[in-house]
This record gives C-alpha cells, sequence and structure tokens, in this order.
C-alpha cells in the first residue's frame, strides 16, 4: 500500500482501563474531497488521555527523538443509519497518524486521489483493520472510513504534526 502500513509493533493499551479521558474535539464538517460520495455522513470525536507516558514510551527512540506525538482517544459513535461514513477528508494539522485499534467491526478505510479538474474523489486503495491491529496512515492524503451500522469504533492514536509518513515509517523498518 501507498498511503497506510500495517506495522508488527505492538502497543499495550491496557493503561486506558484507568485512564483518565476528557473530551477533546468534535469533527463534523465536509470537506470538498467528500462532493459527491454516496454514504449517511456521520463525524468523530477526540478525547484527552490524561496521562499518555506510558503509551508514548512504547514508540521507537529514534522515532520520539524527530517527534513527539499528539496521543488521543479516536471515537466513531454507532448510528443506525443504513450506510454510515466518516466523509472523505484529509487531517488538518496532522501529517500522519499510528492508530491502534480498539474496537473494530469490519469497517474499511480508502484513499483517495483529488482531481482538481473535475473536483471529485478516485478511489486509490483501502484496508480493513482489525482489533489490536496497529496501521500507520498518512492523513494528509484524502480519506474516508465505510462504517458498520449500529457499530462504534474505538482507536489510540498517535499524531504527528511535522515528520512525515515515510519519516514515520522508516523509524519502524529500519535493521
Amino acid at each position: 500500500m501507498k498511503h497506510a502500513a500495517k506495522l508488527t509493533h505492538k502497543i499495550d493499551t491496557s493503561a486506558l482501563l484507568e485512564a483518565d479521558i476528557t473530551p477533546h474535539q468534535k469533527y463534523g464538517k465536509l470537506q470538498k474531497y467528500a462532493r459527491g460520495m454516496p454514504g449517511d455522513n456521520f463525524g468523530s470525536e477526540t478525547k484527552n488521555i490524561g496521562d499518555v507516558k506510558v503509551f508514548l514510551e512504547q514508540l521507537p527512540p529514534a522515532l520520539l527523538e524527530r517527534e513527539r506525538p499528539h496521543v488521543f482517544l479516536l471515537e466513531l459513535p454507532a448510528t443506525d443509519a443504513a450506510n454510515p461514513v466518516l466523509p472523505a477528508h484529509v487531517d488538518l494539522n496532522k501529517t500522519c497518524g499510528i492508530n491502534v485499534y480498539l474496537d473494530t467491526h469490519g469497517e474499511v478505510t480508502k484513499f483517495y486521489h483529488w482531481d482538481k479538474e473535475s473536483r471529485t474523489s478516485e478511489y486509490v486503495e483501502g484496508f480493513c483493520a482489525a482489533t489490536n491491529d496497529v496501521w500507520l496512515m498518512d492523513t494528509s492524503v484524502p480519506h474516508s472510513v465505510d462504517l458498520v451500522p449500529g457499530k462504534s469504533r474505538r482507536m489510540l492514536t498517535f499524531s504527528f504534526t511535522k515528520t512525515k509518513y515515510n519519516e514515520v515509517l522508516e523509524c519502524f523498518t529500519r535493521t
């Protein structure tokens, strides 16, 4: 895949059970990349985690030397809509992210090429993460998530604002 990579690196998320978790931000504004695409659009919300040190310590030291990422809990609430989707978007003020999937149900993350002339998003590739998978995503590329009706989705996310996708990936692929 060009815009995402499944990492073999494991992250212990058990500290979330006793973490102080508070609301951070809700996202729901449609971006141009979702124009004309099918689905019942739904947003997501991020939550602050009180002490993120236990999670950061699990990342490769070479990565932390480049950038200390923000750490959030990302939730996509359950909905009974027939065709729920987190619409195509780019993550603003973020270059890439490492997602540790906590609660999944067969959702499909899709990446697109934005055609400036036709002003449409063209499908490029996608993946389906399983619970406990760890994926690195280039969030500067338009992407969407086909959700499952009646099911929520949760993940621990490490958000990078300066380090590019390929640079983060390099920190996991060095031998």
